[in-house]
């Protein structure tokens, strides 16, 4: 076997390795089921009521009614 052509097979392979997942990633591939990140159950997108509604809270943060009364073990080891 020569040393050039295993080279340039090698290079070709590589090349049209590095197009195929241009394309991929891309979402160009779509067309034939192969998009990166499929659309699974695009009715529960409908369906959302309000989504900017939701808020992130910080772990450990007390919430507002929780923060104004004193946790019920605390109440009971006190009596």
């Amino acid at each position: 076997m020569n040393s050039s052509s295993f080279w340039r097979k090698a290079a070709i392979a590589l090349i049209l390795a590095n197009a195929m997942f241009a394309l991929w990633s891309c979402g160009y591939l779509g067309v034939v089921g192969l998009d990166p990140n499929p659309l699974r159950e695009p009715q529960r997108l409908d369906e959302q009521v309000s989504p900017e509604a939701v808020q992130i809270k910080v772990p450990g943060a007390a919430l507002p009614a929780q923060a104004a009364s004193p946790p019920a073990s605390a109440a009971s080891s006190s009596e």
